[in-house]
């Protein structure tokens, strides 16, 4: 099975599952969730900034940006239309693409957006982890004008869940370093996670 259809095969089930949301994205908790765009509210000055979403699920990002009060131009993008649906029924307001990025067919041009994030669309276990966030990773960035915000799981705190996989944070900046103008290490906020920063060089 290709990993697009893994990804869609496993978020499927967690959909199908019902629940709240963070459940359904198979997050441990709200809080979990939470502490990771808080990181990235805390980190980049997203007013008046368009940003993309990866890996968006069912828009809670965009929920948290309204309940922040954070001015930003929110565009989602997923390769699950089921999980979309949902979100354009919260945020009509919003753009939510169904789309793989890192497909031969991206919607976005380089330097499309002001800021792109991901978070937790990268630690599903597709069995070549490391070779493909070798791909993904200068994709987001030239998405980017200003700065890359991506969590990872971090390698110090075993996964609860063997379908999933977990990084060196070195071994991340190692990638994104030769190709950005400054990278940042952020791991201070849960145990078993991490965050890299990364600006495009100038």
């Amino acid at each position: 099975m290709s990993q697009h259809g893994r990804i869609q095969r496993h978020y499927r089930r967690c959909i199908q599952r019902g629940g709240p949301n963070f459940d359904q994205l198979d997050w441990a908790s709200q809080d979990s969730q939470h502490a990771r765009f808080d990181v990235l509210a805390s980190a980049v000055d997203l007013r008046g900034k368009s940003m993309l979403d990866v890996g968006c699920g069912l828009g809670d990002l965009a929920t948290y940006l309204a309940e922040h009060h954070i001015d930003a131009s929110y565009t989602g993008v997923d390769i699950l239309d089921e999980m979309l649906s949902q979100a354009r029924d919260v945020h009509p307001e919003l753009d939510f693409i169904q789309a793989d990025i890192f497909g031969d067919a991206s919607p976005f041009a380089p330097a499309s957006f002001d800021v792109v994030f991901c978070s937790g669309t990268l630690n599903l276990d597709l069995g070549n982890n490391l070779e493909f966030v070798q791909s993904a990773l200068p994709t987001m960035l030239q998405l980017a004008r200003q700065t890359l915000v991506v969590n990872f799981l971090h390698r110090r705190v075993p996964p609860v869940d063997a379908g999933y996989f977990c990084y060196d944070p070195q071994e991340m900046i190692a990638i994104l370093q030769p190709l950005a103008g400054s990278v940042t290490l952020i791991d201070d906020y849960l145990p078993g996670d991490f965050t890299l920063l990364a600006t495009p060089p100038a």
